[in-house]
């Protein structure tokens, strides 16, 4: 089964459903495209008069990691490992998305130190922007991420954001949830489940040993 997961390196929340698919992809055959999803540009937190969120500055620096991690995969980097790298460095190492930690990473990813240049590099906005547009245009524009997109039935894009995970079940519960999720977004009848979110900030320490 091929899905899209759309991601930003700032959110908890993200790191862990990305954590998820990573175990369940081990048991069940999925192949995965790993699309950055920069809630910056879609928050518009780039503009000077928006209204911030609380966690703008967080979304911004995150953003340039994206732009980062963008230029890095014309050069051969691996997307999917320049995220886990810096969200271990992120979510598990209390670190923040600095230009040393950039120049860190792109050192051990063997790629060049000139990329970090890049992160202030706004040419990439309009190609994140497109990655967004076109999660928006499956799933809707009340999204964040995590958001994932399947095929349903009917051979038609389908996806929604999330699953929110507040940590990371157990292998055996991993793939459980997926063959229920996945079966669910594979429906072309399904619209939508919810419920409150629990208090408190997500374990991401539970994905320490994924």
């Amino acid at each position: 089964m091929n899905i899209e997961f759309y991601f930003d390196p700032s959110c908890p929340f993200c790191w862990i459903t990305s954590r998820w698919l990573l175990q369940v992809s081990n048991k069940r055959d999925i192949t995965i495209e790993w699309v950055p999803f920069s809630l910056t540009l879609k928050n518009n937190e780039l503009e000077p008069e928006a209204k911030h969120t609380p966690y703008a500055k967080e979304h911004y620096a995150a953003h340039r990691v994206i732009r980062v991690i963008e230029a890095a995969t014309e050069h051969g980097g691996s997307l999917i490992d320049l995220y886990t790298r810096f969200g271990i460095s992120y979510h598990l190492g209390e670190e923040k998305f600095t230009d040393s930690l950039i120049e860190e990473i792109l050192n051990e990813q063997k790629l060049p130190a000139s990329l970090l240049k890049e992160a202030d590099n706004k040419k990439w906005d309009p190609i994140l922007q497109k990655k967004i547009d076109q999660a928006v245009a499956v799933v809707g524009n009340d999204i964040g991420v995590p958001t994932i997109i399947f095929q349903n039935s009917k051979g038609q894009k389908q996806g929604f954001f999330g699953p929110v995970l507040q940590d990371l079940p157990e292998i055996d519960e991993s793939v459980k949830l997926w063959d229920a999720i996945s079966a669910l977004a594979q429906s072309s009848h399904f619209y939508e489940l919810k419920r409150a979110r629990p208090s408190g900030m997500p374990d991401v320490v539970s994905t320490a040993h994924c």
